[in-house]
């Protein structure tokens, strides 16, 4: 391998330590063009830095004929150049659906943990995937779109961990006239054209609109700005870390915080020790968005007594001058089959499973929409629920129904108690209390069995952004 974009990739391997003499790497390559050009450059290497390195292809189940052309190549590709090629083979549609997430999240999931098998059974130290500029840019503005803090829009760590990401600073189309040069041949993924996918619609729509009317040097500016807030959010962190050392406690799973002090740093360091504070309880930051630090900051100017609802089965509260967040303590069902198994946390993006009282299964959906995204038809579709989300004060989650719960039968305050809802709605009295709801303390948005909304959360012309939740049987996911 040779040219100037081979010469680039060496220096960034370089200037960011990715690689030291000795090193033994596992590669993902999925036959396409950014692993292909990734996989030589290692070769390249292998004399240089004395590396020991293999291969790893996934067959994600997805694409048929076209997914076994790829793995036939990537295997005869490796091969060829005298390496080790480990060919992993997984139905991601159906582990999606098993672990309800969406095929993007579930193919992620198990790409990186056969790389990890890989590496561990080899006893290999680093890992190393073919994430470029363009993928840099484009995760920046994914996350900027689904409301991340500053160190999900410093999009991904050229080295984080064991993994190590060569390409970083090398864009597409660059990589691609390095193989055409070379008269290298790769794999194309026709799912790429599809739109089926969030990242595919900002890669093939949004992007190119940007760089053709607004900015033709969007990818540089979307790459070099998440660098740039990389470093920002490196030097927040550790002031940050600092102060979390010296005012929170963490005992017996409980994190504690005196609310006073707290308040007295500036807000940036603020959110930072109540996010750290959350992962620790949750054992990881994922889908603790900047809402959820919005509402958890409420906690520092909020009376005694308060209690907020958390992601991953955590509560947060205040009382008297202390901030807390743990994990909440099972609650008791309302009745015989429903031990420990009471609520059920909605994290958006996320789905929940529920069983209707007739046995019927649903899988439901959770999103957050800007307003224009919402039509007035799916605003009354039965199978599809929307909510102010801007009236939203705390993350509702799903449980059973308890002694004052109430909904909103009119905009202008008429309240009815659920327990007359029920009433109404012909429901007997022995199975009110294994019916799920989803609630904001005592406040029910919904009950999804019967259809019923509280009007209170009805979207307006007012609203900015929208909770919206999708109902589907079991298997329509």
């Amino acid at each position: 391998m040779k040219g100037t974009t081979y010469l680039k990739v060496k220096t960034f391997i370089t200037d960011n330590n990715l690689i030291k003499h000795g090193d033994q790497i596992v590669a993902g390559v999925s036959g396409g063009a950014d692993s292909v050009f990734l996989f030589l450059v290692l070769a390249g290497l292998v004399k240089e830095y004395g590396l020991s390195l293999c291969a790893v292809h996934i067959n994600h189940g997805i694409r048929g004929e076209e997914a076994m052309e790829d793995e036939k190549f990537t295997r005869e590709f490796v091969q060829g150049l005298g390496y080790c090629c480990k060919v992993f083979y997984k139905d991601i549609p159906k582990l999606a659906r098993d672990l309800k997430v969406t095929e993007e999240e579930a193919g992620r999931m198990y790409r990186y943990k056969c790389f990890e098998e890989v590496r561990s059974t080899l006893g290999y130290n680093k890992i190393a995937v073919a994430h470029h500029k363009d993928d840099q840019a484009e995760t920046m503005l994914f996350q900027l779109l689904r409301g991340s803090g500053i160190k999900g829009l410093g999009g991904m760590r050229p080295l984080n961990g064991n993994i190590i990401r060569p390409l970083l600073n090398t864009g597409r189309k660059s990589i691609e006239e390095a193989l055409l040069s070379e008269g290298i041949e790769y794999c194309t993924d026709s799912t790429n054209a599809s739109n089926k996918y969030a990242r595919n619609i900002i890669r093939n729509n949004i992007i190119p609109y940007i760089a053709g009317n607004i900015q033709p040097a969007v990818t540089e500016r979307l790459a070099g700005t998440a660098a740039q807030l990389r470093d920002i959010y490196d030097y927040i962190d550790k002031q940050a870390g600092k102060r979390y050392k010296e005012i929170v406690v963490e005992d017996n799973g409980i994190c504690t915080a005196d609310a006073g002090i707290i308040g007295k740093e500036n807000i940036v360091i603020q959110r930072e020790i109540l996010l750290r504070m959350a992962g620790y309880i949750a054992g990881k930051r994922k889908d603790i968005t900047s809402r959820h630090i919005d509402i958890l900051s409420g906690l520092i100017i909020k009376d005694t007594g308060k209690r907020i609802n958390l992601p991953y089965g955590m509560e947060a509260g205040r009382d008297y001058n202390k901030i807390w967040i743990k994990k909440k303590e099972d609650m008791p069902g309302r009745e015989a089959g429903h031990v420990n198994n009471s609520q059920k946390e909605i994290c958006v993006p996320g789905s929940v499973e529920l069983e209707y009282i007739n046995g019927e299964k649903h899988i439901i959906l959770f999103e957050r929409v800007a307003r224009e995204a919402v039509s007035h038809i799916i605003e009354k579709n039965y199978c599809t629920k929307c909510f102010d989300y801007d009236r939203i004060k705390f993350m509702p989650r799903f449980r059973y129904p308890e002694d004052g719960d109430y909904m909103w039968l009119r905009t202008d305050g008429g309240k009815k108690k659920l327990s007359r809802i029920f009433i109404d709605s012909k429901i007997p009295k022995d199975k009110r209390g294994s019916i799920w709801v989803l609630a904001e303390g005592s406040h029910i948005l919904w009950v999804p069995s019967i259809g019923r909304c509280s009007a209170y959360y009805y979207v307006t012309g007012r609203t900015k952004e929208v909770l919206r939740a999708v109902l589907c049987t079991e298997g329509e996911k």
